[in-house]
Parts: C-alpha cells; structure tokens; sequence
C-alpha cells in the first residue's frame, strides 16, 4: 500500500467516523499504527463521529504501546507527555478517564507516568477517582493514590455535579472495600451530597446492606437525615433491608439509646419508620419496630396511623400484628383526617381480608366526615366481595344515605360501577332520592353513563321498578333513555323480547314481545311548579331519514295540569297526546330505536288493531272521490255545446270530444298554408280566452258533483281541525298544500253545473290541475302500505333528489334559453321549430325539452343554414356544440348517476321513513279515538309461533295482504331471524364458563399457597417471602386509583343484549379480584 500512498486518503472514515488509526488503537496494533502515522502521515489529533481521539481509544481500550506510540509522535512534533495526556474528548473526558473506564491498570498507570492528574474533572465534575469508586477497581485506586499523593487529598474532596464524593460513589454502588479504603485515606464519612444524603443515607436508599454496615462500623452517624427529613432507619425499612441486623450492629458499634431515638422521628410527610413497615409489609421489619418500642399510634400529616397504611393496601398479617399489640384495641377505630377508620379504607380498597378481620376485632361502623359508612366506599369502588360482606354482616347499612342523602347506589352510580350496582339491586337496595330529588337512574343519565344505567335498566328483578321511578329532572326514564343514551335503551327492548326454552324447530316455540317499555305511566305527580310540565332533557332533533318535523312534548302533564287543560279548553274529555314513547323516537331521530323489533311489532299491533281498518276505509272513500272526479272531467270534455265567437264551425248544436279534434285538426290544415310571420293570428285563435261552451248537465254528472263537493266539504272540515291543533306547524307539510289546491280547483271544476251552466277556459285548466292532484295523491296515500309504498317512498326521494338538482343547474337552461332566444328570433324566413324560439318564455322551454333528444338539428339549423336564412350561423353552432355536450351528455348522466346512487340510501331507509310515518298516523288516531275503546284493542304484549302453520285466508283477506298488508314485512332483517340470532349468545355462555374456571382455579391456588406457607413453617425454612406480607404495591395503587378517577367518562359503543351484560360484567369482576 505504500506504492499508492499518494491516492490512498488516510484520513476517511468508517463506522462512526474512525479512521485507521483509531482502529489500530482500538486494537493495539502498535506497528499498525507507527506507519500510519509515519509513512501515511495520520494524523493523531482527528477525532471521530464521537469526538473520540485515538488516543482516548487506545486508553479505554488498554492499548498501553499504542499509548507509547502517540506519546513518542507527539515529544516527535514538540508536543509533552502533559499536553498529550490532557486531551478532552466530547464528553470531556481525558485518556485517564477513557482508561479507568477500560479497566487496565497498566494503560491508567501509562497515563499517570505521563503526567496525567487524577483530579481532573471531566464535563460532570467527575474525576477519575469518582469513576474507579463507582466500578469498585479498588486496586486502580490505590495505584492512583500511590502515583499521585499529593493530589489524594484534593481527589478525596472534590464533589461531582451531584455534590458526590468518591465515597458517595462507592456507598452508591455497594463496594464495601472500596468504602472502608477510602474512609482509611482520610475520606469525609459524613459528607452530605446535593440532596443532603450522607453515604450511609446512599446505600440504605439504594439497597447497599454490606456497605451500610460497614459504614456504621466504621462510625458513620445514624442520627442525619436527607432533605426529605428521612433518618437511615426510614430508608433501611422502606427498601426492605434487615432491621435485626441493622439494630445489632448499630447496639455493638455504637450505642442503642442512639437507634431508639430514631424509632419514633417523623420526615417531612409525618411518617415514622412504622408507617413505613406498615405501608410497604415488611412483617419482621414491623415486628422488631414494635419490639425496640415504636409508638403504633403515630399520625402522619394526614392523621393517618400505620394501622390506616396497612389498611389501605391491604396487609392482612401486619394488620394482625398491629391489633395484637398492646394498643391495638385502641387504633381499631381511630379515623384520619377525613374520617376514615381503617375498616373505612379497607373497605375503599377492596381488601376482603382484611375487612373480615377488622370485623371480626369488633371494628366499629363509623362515618367520615361526608356521613359514608364502609359499604358506600365500597359501593363507590365497585368492590363485590366486599359489599357482599359488609352486608352480610351489617345489612342495615344497604339503605344508609350520607351527607347528600345519597345511597351506596347512588354513590355507585356516580363512579359508574355497573357491578355494585347490580349486587345492591340484586341484594334488594331501595330506590330512593337524594336531597336533590334525584334518583341513581338520574345521575347515571345526568352524567351520560351508559354502563351504569344498562345495569339498573336491564336488571332480571328490578328494572321495571327502575324504569317506573320519576324525579324532576327526569319524570320518565324512558324518555330520557331515548334522548340521552338510546344504546341502553335498545338493550332495554331486547330484554322486553323472550323466546321458549326449547328447540328452534319446534311447533311450541314462541316468542313473546313485551310492549311495557314502550307504554310510559299516564300521569306523573311531581312536576315543574311553575308551568306543571316537565323540563325538556334534549332539544329534538328531526328523523334524518323521514325529515319529519311536529311540535312533541317530551313528557306528559300531571293531573293537575290535565284538569286545568280541561278547563282552559272548555273540553272535559281532552287528554295529552298518545304513544309519546315512539314519538319520542321520532322526535330525536333514533333510528335505530325504531327500527327495533319490538317497535315493529308494537306498531304491527296497532296496526292490526285498528289502524289497518280506518287507513282501508280513508283509501276507500279516496278512491269513490277519485271515480267521481274522473267521471265529471270525462262528461264535461264530451257534454257541452260551443256558443259565442269560438273558433270552427259555431253552429250552436252539440258537439262531443271528436268533433271537437276534427274542428283542431281542420284550424291546423288552414294554418299550413299561411306564412309563419303571422302565426300569431293562428295562436290568437285558439286562446283560451276565448273559449266559451254551453255545459250540458246529465244525471252522471249531477251526481259526480254532488260527490265531490261532499268530499270536499268533509275534507275541508279535517284540515280545518288540524290547523286548529297543529297550529303553524301545520305549514311545514307540503301535502296540506296539495291538498289545499286540488279542493280549490275541484270547486272550479264543477261550479258551471250550479251557475250559468257555461265553461270558460279557467273551468277547463281547473279540470285538468283536479285530475292530475287527485291522481297523484293517492300515490301519496298508497306510500303507508308495504308492498307498493316502498316504490312510492323511492319515487318520492328520487323527485326531491331531481329537484334540488334542477334548481342548481337552471342557471344553464336559462344562460342556453336566452342564447336560442337571441340566435334563432331573427329568422328571415322562420320555420315552424324557429316559432318555439320567438319568446323568452317559450325559449326556456325549447331549452328544457332539447334536453331530453327533442333537438330537430335538420330543421332547425341545417335547412335555414343552406337556404341563408340563418342570420348567426357560427354563433348558433357553438351555442349548439355547448349545449349538447352540457346538458345532454353531461348534465343528464349527472341526475342518472345521482338518482342511481340514491337509490341505495332511499331502499336502505324506506322502510324506516314508513314506519316514522305510521308513528305520525297512529298517533293522530289514538288522539281522535275514545279511550274506551283503545283499552280494549290494545295489547300489553304479543305472543307469536313462528313455526305454526298460518290458517287459510279467504280470497279478499288475501289481495289485501298481498297489495295492503301492514307496513312491517316479516323477512325484515330485524325481525325473527335477529331475535333468534342475537339472542342465542353462545360468547355470553363461553364467558361464563371460563369465569367459573378461572375462580375454581383461584380457590384451588389459595388452598396450595396455605398448605406450602404451612409446610415452609413445618420445615424451619426461612425465604425472604416470609417477610413480606400480602396486599397490593404503591405503584399498583396510584395506577389503579389514576384508573378510577381519570376514566369516570367511559363510553360503551354498543351494549345488545341482558345476558351479553351480565356475563362480561360477571368476568370482569372476576378477573379484577
């Protein structure tokens, strides 16, 4: 390589940036390096990526004749042994520090020889002494203090950036040797660190038993404390040391009036060496505490005792210890600074035992200072086991109200603890109010808990007792299930659907449909004093899907404000409005509520009720007010006899609707030999001004009259009454509108039969407005039975799609109108396709009809192009090109891809809008039908037998199921297939399987973990697990307690079934104990 030593870069480097030179250090390759650095010419003072110099490596390294190298190249270049030893790296670390770390004594003791300092400090004020301390090279250290006496002293003092000595490093780490070297050379064995921690306070915090007895045989003081005003008694029990063999060292050494005086002293919480014991269950710990004397009533800053610590995390043995002692009986029952005793915490924790054992020690049923007993906190943390004890032996406290008047329930309700709130309900816990009025069905809707409220509303036993509870925030909780929470809701009405204990396939399979929760109590006693309604929970909210808007009251009115109603109405028989629970899922847009089964079956029973008959006979009547319509325009266009200045032959006899096409065709014929420029002569013909006939009245349409205008005298009654109940909210239905229209152009129609008997052109087009509304309104009418609404919906949707888009996109028929208008107006020789073109109007229509293919490009364009008559040929023909490739082409793709698109959502949804509407109908039914009578067609629940043969029906019951059958089909994805499918909850069945394994193997490991503690005891054999006792760690409890405060707000997505609830809640629970 030297030949090419001219095109060869010494200086690149590899990994990390290091060059040659740093790897012949790295690896001590002496002549390696001294012809890099001769022959090559390497440099030496290049450091690396790290900011490493070759030289550092090599002293990290133990490279000694790599060291001797550089140091030979730099006395070569004029550069001391001094200047070359004191080279900082990034870290400021000299080669000293790098060869202390490395570990060789010779490479520490080659740089020593070479003037390096051991009282050199690198970036952290550490030296090198600090660094062979903290490894324990004690042999590296005396070499240190051999070379270098002089600076011994000074390295001996120096302090880190933590204010640490050496000996501070080598208590921290555990070498005794080290310790008691240092301590030999003069080192300060008192000296304190940044954070007033001495080197025996260093070791017992850090675990460092050999050091700390060595540094209390050497005379270290027992008595400091660090900034934290913790005495090393506190430090050795709160990091599990040895007291037995702290306190006998301390005795023989030293003297023990000095240990007792640290029996008793308090750091800055207040905490006394006892606390510690009893916090972190260091059974022997605690037990020689109490033998050399510690005061066990001690209180923290908190007023808390060693017997509240153990309390709280849940040291059973030390409890025991605790309440053996001599003044055991009399901290049983003290309380903190908050009022809590010990069985208060325990109770809070959930620490069984313990309570059990405090129980058993006669502890007493206090209350804190908010008046909780033991079973709220119990309840608030949601601890089964331990309300099932409390209960069992206290069960007075069940219905015991604190401060608030607050229950365990409530409280439990409030931290959204769906398991206690099972347990009280199931252990038979009153429905009480608080001080508020509020019950625990209130706060869990108030604070938007959804498991807390699934629990109460879906419990086996109580929840119909919770679903009829009423408050002033809240008259009825079904209501505001459905505006607040409606997935608990929906849970609430699979639980309101059972099927028979027996197979599928079976004749005797059932399923019963219970319409309880659908059917809120009548009246409500408690209301708002001032208007005696109820405050509305939510404001509500349009069904997206039907965009439906009504006036709805949330809640009905007490009996008070009925009877006031009354008589304000002057109508004694006036009552609020009916089925105010599936209005109410109207009302706030829940979909999802409707679509339920059990809506559907309940409305499928007010439908075969009575809903299916009055909607047959309205359709029936309908359809005799259509017939006589038809009828009358029928005679009124053949019947009538031309008078005046008509156009055609006015011979004054009577002519029917033949004679009256032949008069057009031969007026047309007459017309084509005339010149266009006076078509406006022809067309003045024809105005409908100037029609005038002569009605003939024959019996038919005397009697289709008479017809109508009953019909429409009885119809204009109705609207009349729904205008005056609906008031203006009868103006937001654009059917009242049409309905509006069509009576007042019937009454047009037919008023020449009761007049003069003559018919104008007004009576004409009122004809033809009657005919096209009543036809087109019974599409509307048909829109409430399933087989053909669903079309009619579908087409319904698809308009309303059609006209927003054409209301956008009129801008261009009118920009492409007023074009045509101005291009082919002027035509020298027009043709009869120019005349559509001679008005503004008449131009936006020819624009509208060249939309859908009706262009006539030859007659229009082409023909008067070649003939000159075209008075703007390039114009019109870019026009044109525009038009067609907008508005044929792209525009009408558009509406296609539009109504093609919508038809997904509108099939998705019909059937829902259909049965938001059936709401709307039925309600206005009941609120017209006798009560009586609704009593007795009603129906509280509904049996069916899916696999009974249905009975032969007759010929007409069958068209009338086959064209007008009620509007819930059978095979409707949330019929009998999803309650037979999701109520067979084989997940809920698996859980609770493996949640009674997981508690037999529980049991079964208690019972082996007793026997072998008794077997350990037996054989004299002592583990360090004897003296620890059980109970949770600090760091368990903060995180589990951060888990209970910080996730109050918890959301459950999609709670379905009772079962599903009950069975995860039940595995849950298990897993937590």
């Amino acid at each position: 390589m030297g030949k090419y030593r001219e095109v060869i870069d010494i200086q690149q480097g590899g990994e990390h940036g290091r060059t040659a030179l740093h790897l012949a250090a790295i690896y001590d390759n002496e002549e390696c390096a001294r012809i890099l650095i001769s022959e090559f010419g390497a440099c030496p003072r290049k450091p690396c990526n790290n900011g490493y110099y070759p030289i550092h490596e090599a002293a990290k390294n133990a490279s000694s004749k790599t060291m001797e190298v550089f140091f030979q190249w730099g006395e070569s270049k004029g550069c001391t042994r001094e200047e070359m030893i004191s080279f900082y790296d990034s870290e400021g670390n000299v080669p000293l520090h790098s060869a202390v770390h490395g570990g060789d004594i010779k490479a520490v003791e080659l740089c020593l020889k070479s003037g390096a300092k051991i009282s050199t400090q690198q970036h952290d004020l550490s030296t090198p002494v600090h660094l062979a301390a903290a490894q324990g090279a004690i042999e590296i250290v005396k070499l240190m203090f051999r070379m270098q006496p002089l600076e011994k002293r000074i390295s001996l003092n120096c302090t880190d950036i933590q204010k640490m000595t050496p000996l501070h490093c080598a208590a921290m780490f555990d070498h005794p040797e080290i310790v008691e070297y240092l301590v030999k050379e003069g080192a300060d064995i008192n000296a304190m660190d940044k954070e007033k921690r001495s080197p025996l306070l260093l070791s017992s915090s850090r675990g460092g038993w050999r050091t700390v007895m060595t540094l209390i045989r050497l005379g270290a003081k027992i008595s400091l404390k660090d900034a934290n005003s913790r005495n090393v008694l506190h430090l050795v029990i709160m990091n599990g040391g040895c007291l037995d063999e702290f306190a006998k060292e301390v005795c023989r050494t030293q003297s023990e009036i000095y240990l007792l005086q640290l029996l008793n002293e308090k750091d800055d919480a207040g905490c006394s060496p006892l606390h510690y014991a009893s916090r972190e269950g260091h059974i022997r710990s605690l037990e020689n505490l109490i033998r050399l004397g510690a005061c066990i009533n001690l209180k923290n800053n908190n007023n808390e005792s060693p017997l509240h610590f153990a309390a709280r995390y849940g040291r059973y043995n030390t409890v025991r210890q605790l309440l053996d002692s001599e003044k055991g009986t009399f901290i049983i029952n003290e309380s903190d600074g908050e009022g809590l005793t010990p069985l208060h915490i325990a109770s809070q924790q959930g620490h069984t035992r313990v309570v059990q054992l405090l129980l058993n020690r006669g502890a007493l049923l206090h209350r804190d200072h908010n008046g909780r007993n033991p079973l709220h906190l119990a309840a608030m943390s949601g601890y089964t086991q331990t309300i099932e004890l409390l209960h069992s032996v206290h069960s007075h406290l069940l219905d015991q109200v604190d401060k608030d008047g607050n229950t365990a329930l409530h409280l439990a309700t409030m931290e959204n603890k769906p398991n206690a709130v099972i347990l009280l309900l199931s252990l038979g816990c009153k429905l009480l109010h608080n001080y508020m009025d509020m019950s625990a069905i209130d706060y869990a809707i108030y604070y938007k808990y959804p498991e807390a409220a699934l629990a109460m509303a879906t419990h086996e036993e109580r929840s119909s007792e919770v679903m009829a509870l009423k408050s002033d925030k809240h008259p009825c909780v079904t209501l505001a299930l459905i505006a607040s929470m409606p997935r608990v809701f929906e849970a609430v009405q699979d639980n309101c659907i059972t099927k028979a204990n027996c197979k599928k396939d079976s004749k005797s399979f059932y399923i019963r449909y219970s319409f309880s929760c659908l059917q809120c109590p009548a009246l409500y006693a408690q209301m708002d004093a001032r208007t005696g309604e109820a405050v509305q929970i939510s404001k509500p909210i349009p069904l997206p899907a039907l965009n439906i808007k009504y006036s709805f009251n949330a809640y009905q009115k007490s009996q008070e404000a009925i009877a006031e109603m009354r008589k304000t109405m002057n109508d004694p028989k006036w009552r609020p409005p009916p089925l105010h629970v599936v209005n109410a899922m109207v009302a706030h847009g829940r979909v999802e509520l409707l679509a339920h089964p059990l809506s559907q079956k309940y409305l499928q029973m007010k439908w075969n009720s009575y809903g299916k008959y009055f909607h047959l006979a309205n359709l029936l009547f309908y359809s005799v007010f259509l017939f006589f319509v038809t009828l009358f325009t029928s005679q009124l266009m053949r019947n009538v006899t031309p008078v005046g200045n008509t156009t055609g032959n006015a011979t004054g006899t009577q002519v029917d609707g033949g004679q009256h096409i032949l008069a057009l065709r031969s007026t047309l014929a007459r017309s084509k030999g005339q010149s266009y420029g006076t078509a406006t002569n022809v067309t003045s013909s024809i105005a409908p001004s100037q029609i005038e006939e002569q009605m003939d009245v024959s019996t038919t349409t005397l009697v289709s009259g008479i017809g109508i205008i009953i019909y429409i005298v009885v119809s204009a009654l109705r609207e009349l009454v729904q205008v005056y109940q609906q008031k203006w909210h009868y103006l937001l239905e654009p059917n009242h509108f049409i309905s509006w229209i069509l009576y007042t152009s019937a009454l047009i129609m037919i008023w020449p039969m009761f007049s003069s008997g003559m018919c104008f052109s007004i009576n004409y087009s009122a004809a033809s407005i009657t005919v096209f509304l009543s036809w087109f309104n019974l599409l509307l009418f048909l829109q409430r039975f399933d087989q053909i609404g669903i079309y009619v919906v579908m087409f319904l949707e698809i308009l309303q799609t059609l006209i927003k888009v054409l209301i956008v996109f009129s801008i261009l028929i009118i920009a492409f109108g007023l074009a045509f208008y101005i291009l082919l107006s002027k035509v020298s020789e027009p043709q009869v396709n120019h005349l559509s073109f001679s008005s503004i109007p008449m131009s936006l229509i020819r624009t509208f009809s060249m939309m859908l293919g009706e262009m006539d490009f030859v007659g229009t364009y082409v023909q008067p192009f070649h003939v000159g008559d075209l008075p703007f040929p390039f114009p019109s023909f870019v026009i044109l090109c525009l038009f067609m490739i907008l508005m044929p082409i792209l525009l009408m793709n558009l509406l296609i891809g539009l109504a093609v698109g919508d038809i997904e959502s509108v099939r998705r949804n019909a059937q829902l809008k259909r049965l938001a509407m059936q709401v709307v109908l039925h309600t206005e039914l009941e609120r017209k039908l006798p009560q009586m009578w609704l009593e007795m067609v009603d129906k509280m629940e509904l049996i069916e037998y899916p696999n009974e043969k249905k009975c032969k029906l007759g010929f007409l019951d069958s068209v009338l199921r086959k064209w007008f059958c009620n509007p819930f089909t059978d095979d409707y994805k949330g019929g009998i297939d999803y309650v037979l499918e999701n109520t067979e909850d084989y997940v809920a069945v698996e859980l609770e399987k493996q949640k009674r394994k997981l508690r037999d193997i529980g049991t079964t490991m208690d019972a082996q973990h007793q026997l072998l503690r008794l077997i350990v005891q037996k054989m004299e054999i002592k583990t360090e697990a004897d003296d620890v006792d059980e109970g949770v760690s600090t760091s368990d409890l903060k995180a589990s307690s951060g888990m209970l405060t910080g996730n109050r707000s918890s959301r459950w997505s999609s709670p379905r079934i009772r079962k599903k609830l009950g069975a995860t809640l039940s595995f849950n629970k298990s897993m937590g104990k």
